[in-house]
Parts: structure tokens; C-alpha cells; sequence
């Protein structure tokens, strides 16, 4: 027993009856096993276990010659391999990410069993280690992909895709080039390889749910092709709902690719469905963090392009869940401090080798966004937030100016607007951040009880408004036509909707008129825009305030001009809203109440509500 030992203990040198480990072999090194049923020295030291190559004959069935050996890793007393999400055959399954404290326990149990068992091939247990930190392990847990006595056919979508590309006909190409040209540098959720297949037409390595959602989003920009724009563009609205149908059927037996259709079925236009896309948007979040996205993977033993997959379907994920938030008037999902994924870079994620120049500004306007959604992540809190301490929120409010303020510096040279694509949509999300911490800033003034403050903060929110609202009057068709998160419909609503606020409560004739007349000027600029160049973008502004402030307009009409100075002030006051003094009218019969888009307004504290035009 003492000489067998021995034997394990001290591996002869250049030995073939115990061969080296593959690590100490592709370094060239020494193989010192020293301790018995442990890694050899280097790989302990380095807190790896031992893997080891196996030569496998195989036979050749048709000359009956011997092929040449095959080598192939299998795991001694090595890590256990990364985890397959999704496994296909007879017993499909997905892996699940454990909770630190769980991952934890299982990693230290895991650990305790490898140090006593033998050297096997055999595949590892329904738990998997991904990442072997004491302080932070990565666990994951393999479950069956769908409910018991429920197994999903295998086509999911095959149904919807084949309607689809049998309306398309003969520009199925020409919608797949104008999902890649238009949609993909703004929102690079694909990786290489799916790219790859999808515009190569391999149509089997293709999910059919992911190919339905790109087809449904191409054809919003069938005028920007040359080709597509001689013909008839078919009906968007049935095209996406047999897409919508494909996705949520891949939920019954999610894949890493029902998150990918998922998110960018999310920032498809036209966006008509609320409710649809709230309750698709929370289970998108949920299921990106089931499979583990949240997590930084940049350490973890998985390939390259791995880890750029999971790196872009977090942050398609985060961006919609926030921006969802403003849009919907729903809290977020996603807490901040609950992930630690890395902000993506220009130059190691998404830009290709051979990229154009277009997709250069649309790659670097998705890295500004990004940054833009983080520090939306910290302002929506205080939006939704029931019963905050006024100091703090004040105390916040003035960290977050500062931050917008110093990622507003890092944005390139924006005005005048360059005819760059996707400078418009994100110009759009910043001025929109800004009025939205503006309106927080003015909620912090009025739960201090400070006139003076809420005075300025009304102003400083007015200015946010108008900085929104000349922006959109400024735009044409170039960006009309350009890349549109849907998000900015909701966020155009969120603009007029402060807007009329300002408007009501204005301190003078002046300054209510202007604000009327920028309104009725921004609402002709949209039913151009929406008449001369199909922008859905401007159908729910239209939608939500077009009657509020045609009624606005007609009551400031009827409303007396102020005399010239000298005259009588105190009959001018009067005179002026004589019109607002009949019993019979209501300030509903002026606004509509529907038509504010500040679902979380009833959680606010606000100085007066708005029922006359302040003049004082």
C-alpha cells in the first residue's frame, strides 16, 4: 500500500503510464502531482483542477481503415464545464442562475465531494460552477425547460413565419438589409453568428420567433429602400401580430433566444399595445435574470462571443425595462446595485472591423444611451418613491443635475443637428431626462415648503418643456425617417402634458399665450410629419392632447387682450376671465384629465392643481 502510495504521490518524469495534465502540457512543464486525489502543484496554485486528453479511435465504416485519433478534453479532477442554458434532445433543459447565499452553500458541498471522489468522464450533476470565487461563486441549476405533462413542439413560430415570409414574397432579403442597415447598429442585440445565419438565409439555425420580430420591425422602413418603396408595403399591424404570437409561444420553453425576440419586439413601431408590452416587458426582466444576464461575465470560463451575447441582451433588457418606466408609468423591474454588468465599449463589443460610417455614429449613440439609462436607473426611484424625506430628495436631486450635467458634456457637438443617425432619438431621451428630473426637482421644492424655490423650480421645468418641444419642431424628414426608439411617442406626451401645465398656471398673458401658440405649432409639425412621412412616432401626442389644447386655444381667444399701461389693471383682471366665471363650466370641459400622462402623479404633492390661469 505504501509503494502504491508512492507511486501516486511522486509521478515519474516524461511518464506515459501517468500522463501530464493538458495545462502543464500546452506550457510545457513538469506535471508534480505531490498530494493523492488533488490537482497537480501548478493547477493548485492557480485553484484549477487537473483536465486531461484522451486519445479516442474511430473507425472508419466505409474503407475500413482506421482514422486517425481524436483528442478530447474530459474533465478529471477539473472544473466543471460552463453550463449549457439550453440543452436540446430527448430531455431539453435550461440552466438557472442560484442566489449568492444559496450558490454559496452548493459551491463549498460541491467543492467537499470533488476532493473525495474518483477521476471520471461522466458528465457533472444538475449543479454547475461557472465561476470559483469564495466570495462570489457562480452556480447554476438545471431544470426541465417547460411545465410537466406540457412539451412545446420544436417549430415554435414555424406557423407565423411561414404567413410571413409568404406575404413578403420576393423582399424578404430586401427587409432582413433594412433590419440590419436601420434597426441593428441602434440596438445590437444580435451576435456575430446569429447575423451570420439570418443574412445567409439559414433559415435552421435561425430561431423562427427572432426571424418573425426582425421581418415585423424591417418593413417600417420599407420607404428608406429603393427597391421597397416602388411597391405596396404590406400591413404592419398583422405582420407584428403574428410575430407577438411566435414570441409569447416561445415563452412556454424560453431559450436565451425567447429573450432576444422578446426585447427587440419591445422597440418595435409601431407601439400600440400598453398593456401588452408592460406585462411582456416584466417577463422579459424576469427571465434575463433567471438565466443569470444581471451578472458580469467577463471572468467566467465561457467563449468570447458567450459573453458579447449576454453582454448585449442585459443592457436591450435594462434599456427597455427603464424606458418602459417613463414611457408606462410603471416602477422598474430592474434595481439598481442588483447588477454588475460593465457598460458596453464601442471597441471591443459591437463594432465590426468593416463598419460604415453610419454604423460608427449609430454604435457610439448606443453607448451614450446607455449611459443615459443608467442615470435614469437613479432617477426613477425618487419618481416613484410614496412617501419620501424632502432633505434626501432634495440631496438627490442635486447629485443627479450634477451627473446629467457632466454626461451631457461627454455628448458630442449636437446643435445644430447633424444629419447623423440616431443623434435625434438620443438628443430626444436626454432632454426628456432632463425634464424628468426637473419635475422631481419641483416635487423635492414643494414637500420643503419653499415658495421662492417652487417658483424657480416651475421655471426651471418650464425650460425643460420648450427645450423638448422646439427640439421636435425642429426636426424633418432625415429624422423622421431615421431610428426611433418607441419610447419617444410616450415621451413627446410627457413634454405636452408639462406643457399644458405651464401653460394654466402661468403667471401672466404672455407667457400662457407663447406656450399656446408652441403648442399649436408642434401639433401641426406632427400632423405633417405623420401625413408626409408616415411617423408613427407623433399618432399618440396627436391622439392624447390635439382637443386639450384646441379648447385651451378657443377659451384664450374669447379671453380680452390686457390694455396698454395706464389703464384700469384691477377691470382688466377681471374681463380677462369673465370666461372662466360661468357656473356651468368645468375645467374638464377644457381638459381632458386623461390626457396628462403622469400615471404616478397621484403619488405627488403638488402646490394647486390647476384650476384657473394664475395671475398673480
Amino acid at each position: 500500500m505504501a509503494a502504491s502510495t508512492s507511486s501516486i504521490q511522486n509521478r515519474p518524469y516524461r511518464s506515459h503510464r501517468v500522463p501530464a495534465c493538458s495545462r502543464c502540457r500546452s506550457r510545457k512543464i513538469r506535471c508534480h502531482i505531490d498530494i493523492p486525489n488533488q490537482p497537480c502543484l501548478s493547477c493548485r496554485q492557480r485553484q484549477l483542477k487537473c483536465l486531461y486528453l484522451v486519445d479516442a479511435p474511430a473507425a472508419n465504416a466505409d474503407s475500413g481503415e482506421q482514422q486517425s485519433k481524436r483528442r478530447r478534453l474530459t474533465p478529471g479532477h477539473g472544473n466543471l464545464p460552463p453550463p449549457v442554458l439550453h440543452k436540446t434532445g430527448t430531455d431539453p433543459s435550461a440552466s438557472v442562475l442560484l442566489p449568492p447565499h444559496l450558490a454559496e452553500d452548493v459551491e463549498i458541498l460541491q467543492r467537499h465531494i470533488s476532493l473525495h471522489e474518483q477521476p471520471s468522464g461522466e458528465t457533472p450533476g444538475r449543479y454547475q460552477t461557472l465561476y470559483s470565487d469564495a466570495s462570489n461563486p457562480i452556480v447554476y441549476l438545471s431544470v426541465p425547460r417547460f411545465r410537466a405533462g406540457l412539451r412545446p413542439e420544436n417549430s415554435v413560430g414555424m406557423q407565423q413565419l411561414e404567413i410571413i415570409e409568404q406575404i413578403l414574397g420576393p423582399f424578404k432579403s430586401a427587409v432582413i438589409d433594412l433590419y440590419f442597415e436601420q434597426v441593428h447598429p441602434h440596438f445590437p442585440l444580435l451576435d456575430d453568428d446569429t447575423r451570420f445565419n439570418i443574412r445567409q438565409g439559414l433559415s435552421e439555425k435561425v430561431p423562427k420567433n427572432l426571424a418573425c420580430v426582425i421581418y415585423a420591425i424591417g418593413i417600417i422602413y420599407w420607404r428608406k429602400s429603393d427597391i421597397l418603396k416602388l411597391h405596396p408595403m404590406p400591413d404592419a399591424h398583422y405582420i407584428w401580430n403574428k410575430a407577438i404570437s411566435s414570441v409569447l409561444e416561445d415563452f412556454l420553453s424560453p431559450s436565451m433566444s425567447t429573450i432576444q425576440a422578446a426585447s427587440l419586439d419591445q422597440i418595435g413601431r409601431p407601439s400600440v399595445s400598453l398593456v401588452g408590452n408592460v406585462t411582456l416587458c416584466g417577463r422579459t426582466v424576469a427571465l434575463a435574470q433567471t438565466f443569470g444576464l444581471h451578472r458580469d461575465c467577463s471572468e467566467w470560463k465561457i467563449s468570447d462571443n458567450e459573453k458579447s451575447v449576454r453582454l448585449r441582451l442585459w443592457w436591450g433588457v435594462l434599456i427597455n425595462d427603464y424606458w418602459a418606466s417613463v414611457a408606462y408609468g410603471i416602477p422598474p423591474r430592474v434595481v439598481f446595485g442588483f447588477y454588475d454588468v460593465p457598460r458596453p465599449r464601442v471597441e471591443t463589443v459591437f463594432l465590426p472591423s468593416k463598419a460604415s460610417p453610419a454604423e460608427k455614429c449609430a454604435t457610439i449613440c448606443f453607448i451614450h444611451l446607455c449611459a443615459l439609462t443608467e442615470l435614469l436607473g437613479d432617477i426613477l426611484p425618487l419618481v416613484y418613491h410614496v412617501k419620501p424625506e424632502p432633505i434626501e430628495l432634495e440631496k438627490s436631486v442635486q447629485q443627479l443635475k450634477n451627473a446629467l450635467a457632466k454626461l451631457e458634456s461627454e455628448l458630442p457637438e449636437w446643435l445644430p443637428l447633424p444629419h447623423q443617425t440616431g443623434t435625434s432619438n438620443l438628443w430626444l431621451c436626454f432632454l426628456s431626462i432632463r425634464l424628468l428630473l426637473s419635475r422631481v426637482a419641483l416635487r423635492a421644492s414643494i414637500l420643503l415648503r419653499d415658495p421662492d424655490l417652487q417658483t424657480a423650480r416651475m421655471d426651471d421645468l418650464c425650460a425643460s418643456t420648450v427645450a423638448v418641444i422646439d427640439f421636435v419642431l425642429f426636426l424633418g424628414e432625415y429624422q423622421f425617417l431615421d431610428f426611433w426608439l418607441p419610447y419617444a411617442a410616450h415621451l413627446l406626451v410627457l413634454a405636452v402634458s408639462v406643457s399644458l401645465r405651464c401653460a394654466v398656471e402661468a403667471r401672466n398673458v404672455e407667457e400662457r399665450n407663447s406656450s399656446i401658440s408652441r403648442l399649436e405649432r408642434l401639433m401641426s409639425h406632427l400632423e405633417r410629419a405623420r401625413e408626409d412621412h408616415d411617423w408613427d412616432i407623433a399618432n399618440y401626442c396627436l391622439e392624447r392632447h390635439s382637443e386639450s389644447i384646441s379648447k385651451l386655444s378657443l377659451l384664450a381667444a374669447q379671453s380680452p387682450q390686457p390694455e396698454a399701461p395706464g389703464g384700469n389693471t384691477k377691470d382688466n383682471v377681471v374681463d380677462e376671465y369673465s370666461a372662466l366665471e360661468d357656473n356651468t363650466f368645468l375645467l374638464s370641459d377644457m381638459l381632458d384629465p386623461n390626457s396628462f400622462d403622469f400615471s404616478w402623479e397621484a403619488l405627488w404633492d403638488t402646490a394647486s392643481g390647476m384650476p384657473t390661469f394664475c395671475n398673480e
